[in-house]
């Protein structure tokens, strides 16, 4: 029972550690919060997997010019190109409305790299660049 009970220790200090790596950064603006969530720590050949949200806290319902995906990112590390839809959607964001985005990248580059994040919207939100260290 005491083996199991420091392997299950063991096993969840592990995982822990593991998302020591991941960051999330965010930007609040007006009504709006931006949460980014990426790992900070990869190798050449992993996938580098981002997740956006985008939250609404205002009152009134408001309707938002954007193109599609409203989050948009690139990455450094990658030789991958994205074509995105720039004009000609609008969404109404409604109280507590999220939208959440997700990408991913190949890692193909080493060093200090940079997740860039881009809003395609009539809200003015910026964010730093993340730097992500690849091994």
């Amino acid at each position: 029972m005491l083996v199991l009970a420091v392997s299950m220790t063991i096993a969840g200090c592990s995982s822990t550690d593991k998302n020591e790596d991941n960051v999330t950064e965010r930007v609040v603006a007006t009504d709006f919060i931006l949460e980014v969530t990426t790992p900070t720590v990869l190798s050449t050949g992993e996938t580098l997997k981002v997740k956006g949200t985008l939250k609404y806290t205002g009152i009134k319902p408001v309707e938002v010019t954007h193109g599609k995906p409203i989050i948009r990112f690139s990455f450094s590390g990658s030789n991958e190109q994205r074509n995105y839809a720039d004009v000609g959607y609008v969404t109404e964001f409604k109280l507590g409305q999220v939208v959440e985005v997700e990408d991913e990248f190949i890692v193909t580059k080493k060093g200090k790299q940079n997740l860039i994040v881009d809003m395609t919207a009539d809200i003015s939100m910026t964010m730093n660049p993340i730097e992500i260290v690849v091994k």
